[in-house]
């Protein structure tokens, strides 16, 4: 494959299935299961007739297959399509439950660890929730994980950056990534009238999966409000870095490998460069694992999205092992995540990878802040021993329930409380 170019909202359309010859070409390359030619005509062959697969069990909806397909057919989006007929027919395990971002209508793992924070926490993230009009034409975005890890961002590189958000205002990812598109347009409706009470002009994410959703995903599920821009906090800084705004005083002598984050190949091969980029700049070594890029291996969690797996727990632990093995064997010091969501996986699943993984796990914020002479309030070690505990206490006596559920309707307006 050529360079990779960043992609537009054409590409989460649905499948093309005129244009689709079932040459099993984009399934070769799958980071996640290893398709033969052979075996991967007879999956989407499956796949098209709407016959059970191993697909719809192990994919883990990180879209590689739609850049490899020689007719782009979007062979992800049929799967997510496949996705959402199995949740409606049968709905899902309810130790789904868990990981639905769908607060009051559910306790969660992130309401779990939100509602054990330190007062220093509580305090941020209820600044975040304010309705008052902005200070500026910026809106910054933290999305679900950064809240859940706020002080993350509690340094002079956001000093004048106005964050605002809170649970019920999620841009709906991992509704997305799991087929649940009747939720996704609910979700969208909430997102339009929250934008009409601030009235930003630009929207600055705090992660890369938002910025995604925002500019190529929303549109599609009827995001109306329109942005002057949309921009990723990773080509903020790195601008930033550029023009000698933010100043390195203190030079990393690290040997750094790094997880990517799922969507940074929709943005191209520019956008994948720069948090490498901004690793030299502070003095690191990079040094690659096998699946980095457009053909990285999501941190773990996204093993849990299929109807199948229902968020189940040891196909998660199983898939993050893997990850973290490969980053061990690189040599290097540091495993940096670019992905609040990766940082927070890395963290719990360390509890679980049975033996000493022996790499420090950054955020690559957390290394900026190293570089310019900050001490990083870090919080994540806790914040990930809140969520382990949760999973344990409310997660796993459902494990093996065969009991199913359906989503509820997600309101437009939120409730008064929560976060």
């Amino acid at each position: 494959m050529g360079a990779i170019r960043p992609v537009n909202k054409k590409f989460f359309t649905p499948f093309d299935f005129e244009k689709c010859t079932k040459c099993g070409e984009c399934f070769t390359h799958c980071p996640i299961i290893e398709f033969t030619i052979d075996h991967a005509k007879a999956e989407m062959a499956n796949l098209i007739a709407g016959k059970r697969s191993k697909l719809l069990s192990k994919c883990q909806s990180c879209f590689t297959c739609n850049f490899y397909c020689t007719k782009d057919c979007h062979p992800a989006s049929l799967i997510l399509q496949r996705w959402n007929e199995q949740y409606k027919q049968n709905g899902l395990k309810i130790r789904g439950k868990y990981f639905m971002t769908l607060y009051p209508n559910y306790p969660n793992f992130r309401t779990y660890a939100l509602e054990r924070m330190t007062k220093e926490e509580r305090s941020i993230i209820d600044k975040w929730k304010s309705l008052s009009h902005l200070n500026g034409d910026t809106l910054t975005y933290p999305g679900c994980n950064v809240i859940l890890t706020p002080t993350l961002v509690q340094s002079s590189l956001f000093a004048n950056c106005d964050i605002r958000g809170r649970l019920e205002y999620c841009c709906g990812e991992t509704l997305f990534r799991t087929g649940y598109f009747n939720e996704l347009k609910q979700v969208t409706k909430r997102l339009n009238r929250w934008f009409k009470i601030l009235k930003p002009k630009n929207l600055l994410v705090l992660c890369t999966a938002g910025t995604n959703v925002f500019k190529n995903v929303l549109p599609v599920y009827g995001l109306d409000y329109e942005f002057d821009t949309i921009t990723s906090y990773i080509e903020w800084l790195w601008i930033r870095i550029k023009e000698n705004d933010i100043e390195v005083t203190n030079p990393l002598d690290f040997k750094v490998t790094i997880q990517d984050s799922c969507y940074s190949k929709m943005f191209g091969d520019e956008y994948m460069d720069l948090p490498r980029k901004i690793l030299q700049a502070l003095g690191c070594k990079i040094i690659e694992m096998p699946f980095n890029r457009e053909n990285m291996r999501c941190c773990g969690v996204a093993a849990g999205f299929s109807v199948d797996s229902a968020y189940q727990p040891f196909s998660m632990r199983s898939a993050t092992t893997k990850n973290l093995t490969d980053a061990k064997k690189t040599g290097a010091d540091v495993l940096c995540v670019y992905c609040s969501g990766c940082n927070q996986q890395y963290h719990v699943a360390k509890k679980l990878y049975f033996k000493p993984f022996g790499l420090e796990i950054f955020h690559i914020i957390e290394l900026i802040q190293f570089a310019i002479g900050e001490t990083p309030r870090r919080l994540i070690k806790r914040t990930a021993s809140k969520m382990y505990n949760g999973i344990l206490l409310r997660q796993f006596p459902k494990v093996i329930s065969t009991r199913k559920f359906y989503l509820p309707e997600i309101p437009e307006e939120p409730a008064d409380q929560g976060y």
